[in-house]
């Protein structure tokens, strides 16, 4: 089954969230970037993690989760945060060539 609705979500509201997870979308996609205040990164990033892990395999969306950047620390800091609560995926923002993919492929390899 191919996925035909997408909904970003904001990694910073657990009544967002919760909204997300009844919308019937086919995946979720859990924004660590630009839906979220600055100030609001780090308790974002705790909450997506959360919210991975209570909600494991077998749901009804799938949960991918948008980073920041990797050419940021916010980037890294949140691969490190999700990456073992087994997102879906992970989507890459603002990606600007090959070595970017290439970069969040290797991160990904050592975080796993």
């Amino acid at each position: 089954m191919s996925d035909r609705s997408l909904l970003f979500v904001p990694g910073d509201s657990d009544r967002k969230l919760a909204k997300g997870a009844a919308s019937g979308a086919d995946a979720l996609i859990l924004d660590l970037e630009d839906s979220v205040a600055s100030e609001q990164k780090a308790a974002a990033r705790a909450r997506v993690r959360e919210y991975l892990l209570a909600h494991p395999a077998h749901r009804a969306s799938k949960l991918w989760v948008r980073i920041n950047p990797l050419d940021t620390p916010l980037g890294f800091a949140d691969l490190a945060a999700v990456v073992a609560a087994r997102p879906d995926g992970i989507m890459q923002p603002k990606t600007c060539g090959v070595s970017a993919v290439r970069t969040l492929s290797q991160r990904l390899e050592e975080l796993e």
